[in-house]
């Protein structure tokens, strides 16, 4: 399984492509609960943001009806909690925990990844104990956006391989997830990788 831990990060961005050549990525999403629904508006925009030269189409699963012509197609499976309720006291235990999984079957990266929402909660241990109902919510939606981006990577470029930089390395801080900081991005050669892969 591929795994999105809980480390440090760096940076850069991946370049746009012209309108004319981008392909079109089917995202089915999949939650054990009724998510957060602004948190899940962050995340979409986020993860449009960070997966540049790439047209993502967010479906629910629940909307699939198999009559869409899309490049590529993915289902993300969210479990557990989805919201920012409750809020979590205190930050988590120092180590490293799996946030986001993508299967594998026979050395085959499978369209198939899940998100482990609890763990990503943990997260919001991090922002301020005042910060309000909105600012948590944004700041949930980042988090996952973030998890989510690292496996549609795995998905959509056909690789277990980890970059020693960037969104795609296997290991993420949980206060990297939240931060408002210089914005996690792929490296240009790893979003090259997600294009020629759906392509």
């Amino acid at each position: 399984m591929i795994r999105f831990s809980i480390f440090a990060a760096a940076i850069f961005a991946s370049p746009l492509l012209s309108a004319q050549s981008i392909p079109s990525v089917g995202v089915f999403l999949d939650f054990d609960s009724a998510p957060g629904a602004a948190s899940v508006e962050v995340m979409k925009k986020e993860v449009d943001k960070l997966l540049k030269g790439v047209s993502l189409n967010w479906r629910l699963v629940s909307e699939n009806h198999g009559n869409e012509p899309f490049a590529g197609l993915v289902v993300v499976k969210f479990k557990g909690q989805c919201k920012v309720e409750p809020w979590p006291q205190t930050a988590p235990a120092p180590g490293t925990r799996t946030l986001g999984a993508t299967k594998v079957a026979n050395g085959t990266v499978l369209p198939f990844s899940e998100v482990q929402c609890d763990e990503v909660r943990g997260a919001l241990s991090y922002l301020r104990p005042e910060a309000s109902q909105r600012e948590r919510q944004r700041a949930l939606g980042l988090a996952l956006g973030r998890v989510v981006a690292h496996e549609l990577y795995h998905m959509l470029a056909h690789t277990t391989a980890h970059a020693v930089h960037g969104l795609a390395k296997a290991a993420e801080s949980l206060e990297d997830l939240v931060s408002d900081g210089p914005a996690m991005a792929f490296r240009a050669k790893d979003g090259a990788a997600i294009r020629q892969g759906i392509q």
